[in-house]
């Protein structure tokens, strides 16, 4: 260490002298030469790297929202179709997870079995039905409306919510279904009054597993 220090101080006081001398154009030490040979960006890449080493957002960098876990781009399902879809064994499991899900019917403008499952204001309730057919050789064993969305013309993504429409009871809140078992029921969703839903989508173990065309289904349904 003393010596490193020893080096240091010589090296500037050498560089005083030439500096002095009119020797202002002579690079002192390989530190300074890698520097100037990259460039004038080179400071500004060396502090935005140590922003993002530092969790930072660099000043200037607009974060945006992340996308919404649904396509609206249907792969040509319609109500009424049914799509076969693969989802996870879950933490330690083995075996297939997989369901044969059918979207029965769509509803534009659904009324709540309760008042207090109907949309905000400046909003109105949409529902979908479901009927899900466990097919793998472990059981399917989800919340039953967390991958459950439907998108507007604009590609906005809404979430399904607990409740009850009045065209028929609610898909459980907790789906357990071994191979072979089925259940039917609704989903409920909030959308914005003037949004024009043009699909439903429903993923397996969004959780556990990304978002891609083997775990989720999209159904159009606009005519």
């Amino acid at each position: 260490m003393h010596r490193t220090i020893v080096s240091t101080a010589a090296a500037v006081a050498l560089a005083t002298v030439l500096t002095a001398c009119g020797g202002s154009d002579l690079s002192v030490g390989d530190g300074a030469d890698a520097e100037s040979s990259q460039g004038p960006d080179a400071g500004a890449a060396a502090d935005a790297g140590a922003a993002a080493d530092a969790g930072a957002v660099p000043s200037g960098t607009e974060q945006t929202p992340t996308a919404a876990p649904s396509s609206t781009e249907p792969f040509g399902a319609k109500v009424g179709d049914t799509l076969s879809l693969e989802g996870a064994a879950g933490l330690g499991g083995s075996g297939s997870v997989q369901s044969d899900t059918t979207l029965n019917a769509y509803e534009d403008d659904a009324e709540p079995a309760m008042a207090t499952f109907g949309a905000g204001p400046g909003k109105r309730l949409v529902a979908a039905e479901f009927t899900i057919l466990s097919t793998g050789d472990t059981a399917y064993d989800e919340t039953g409306n967390i991958g459950a969305h439907v998108v507007d013309a604009d590609g906005n993504a809404y979430p399904s919510k607990p409740g009850d429409p009045t065209a028929g009871a609610s898909l459980p809140l907790n789906l357990y279904l071994p191979p072979g078992d089925e259940t039917t029921g609704w989903m409920i969703f909030d959308v914005p009054e003037d949004a024009e839903i043009t699909s439903v989508t429903y993923q397996m173990d969004p959780i556990l597993q990304p978002d891609d065309k083997q775990n989720r289904g999209t159904w159009t349904v606009l005519d």
